[in-house]
C-alpha cells in the first residue's frame, strides 16, 4: 500500500497554511479598525473638497487675489470688508501654521532630551523612589488635558512662581513659550514611556561589556545603548511631535487663542468651526494630517536607511 505524502508542497517550499479562526478574527479587528482611520480622512478630504462651501473655501484662501489698498480704496464699503477679512483669515491661518510648527518642533527636541533620561532611569533605575517617579509621569497621560492647563495657570497666576519669573524677563502665561512648556510637560510623558520599552528590549550586558574594554559609563550609554535604540529614539520623536502638534485643551487654558500671537492651528481650527466655517476648520485638519504623514514618511525612510546601513557594516 502506497503512502500518501504529508505534503503537497514542492520540496524545499512551507506547507500551505489554511486560513484559521484567530487569524480571521484578528484580520476582522485590525480591518475595521484601519478602515475607520481611512474613513474618517477620506470623509473629509470629500466634504473639503466637493462640496462648493469647501471649493470656496479653498479658492478664497489660495487663489482669489487681494487687491492693493489703493484699489481697496476705491472700491465699494461691501467689497472692501470682504478684501479685509479675507486678507486677515490667512494671515490669521499662515500665523497659526508657522507658531504650531516652531513650536512643536522645538518643544519635540527639548522633549527628547528629557525623554532620553527618564526613559533610562525608569528601565535600569533599582534605587527606592523609582516608582513613585515612574507614578508622576503618568499624570500628563491619565489627566484630562484641559485640566492640565488650568492647573498649570493656578501654579503660575496663584503661587509666587509666576511673579518670580516674571522679575527675570520670563513669562509663560498667555505667551508662546508658554505653549512650548505646556507641549514640553506633556509629549515628554509619552516619549519617556515609548524609550523605556526601548531601553527594556536592549540587553544591558552589552554595555556592561563597552565598560570592561574600557569605556567609560557614559562613553557606554551613548555608543552601545543609544546606538541600538536608533529607531526607538526616532518613533519617540515622532510621537513626540505629533503629540504636541495636536494640542488644544491645555494650550487655550494656559495660553488663551489671540490672533497673531498665541493662536496654534488647533485653536485656529476650533474658531473656525465655532463662527459657521466647518470648511476651512476640516481644511486645517487637513494641513495638520498633511504635515503629520509627510513628518512619519521621512522618519521612516530615514530609520529604515540607517538601519541598511548598519546591517550591512555587521555582515561578514
Amino acid at each position: 500500500m502506497d503512502r500518501q505524502p504529508l505534503s503537497s508542497s514542492p520540496l524545499g517550499a512551507p506547507p500551505r497554511r489554511r486560513p484559521s479562526l484567530f487569524g480571521g478574527v484578528f484580520a476582522l479587528i485590525i480591518g475595521i479598525y484601519v478602515l475607520l482611520i481611512a474613513g474618517i480622512l477620506v470623509a473629509d478630504f470629500v466634504y473639503v473638497t466637493r462640496s462648493p462651501l469647501g471649493r470656496r473655501e479653498l479658492a478664497e484662501l489660495f487663489f482669489v487675489a487681494i487687491p492693493a489698498k489703493a484699489q481697496l480704496d476705491q472700491m465699494p464699503e461691501g467689497e472692501q470688508a470682504y478684501y479685509t477679512e479675507l486678507g486677515d483669515r490667512r494671515r490669521f491661518i499662515k500665523h497659526a501654521v508657522w507658531l504650531s510648527v516652531w513650536t512643536s518642533s522645538l518643544a519635540a527636541l527639548i522633549s527628547l532630551v528629557i525623554s532620553v533620561p527618564t526613559g533610562y532611569v525608569l528601565s535600569r533605575g533599582r534605587f527606592h523612589g523609582v516608582r513613585l517617579i515612574d507614578a508622576l509621569i503618568d499624570i500628563p497621560i491619565v489627566l484630562p488635558p484641559l485640566l492640565f492647563g488650568i492647573s498649570l495657570l493656578v501654579l503660575f497666576q496663584r503661587t509666587g512662581l509666576g511673579p518670580v519669573l516674571k522679575s527675570v524677563g520670563i513669562e509663560f502665561v498667555f505667551k508662546p513659550a508658554g505653549i512650548v512648556l505646556v507641549q514640553v510637560l506633556i509629549a515628554t510623558a509619552y516619549g519617556a514611556r515609548m524609550l523605556k520599552g526601548t531601553f527594556d528590549s536592549i540587553d544591558p550586558r552589552l554595555a556592561a561589556v563597552a565598560q570592561t574594554l574600557g569605556c567609560t559609563r557614559a562613553g557606554a550609554f551613548f555608543t552601545v545603548t543609544l546606538s541600538n535604540a536608533r529607531s526607538g529614539l526616532v518613533a519617540a520623536l515622532v510621537m513626540i511631535w505629533a503629540r504636541a502638534l495636536a494640542l488644544y485643551g491645555p494650550v487655550i487654558a494656559f495660553c488663551g487663542s489671540t490672533s497673531m500671537e498665541t493662536e496654534v492651528m488647533p485653536t485656529r481650527m476650533f474658531l473656525e468651526m465655532s463662527v459657521g466655517r466647518l470648511e476651512a476648520a476640516l481644511f486645517i485638519a487637513l494641513l495638520m494630517i498633511g504635515m503629520a504623514v509627510a513628518v512619519l514618511l521621512v522618519l521612516k525612510l530615514a530609520t529604515e536607511r540607517a538601519a541598511d546601513q548598519v546591517g550591512r557594516m555587521l555582515r561578514p
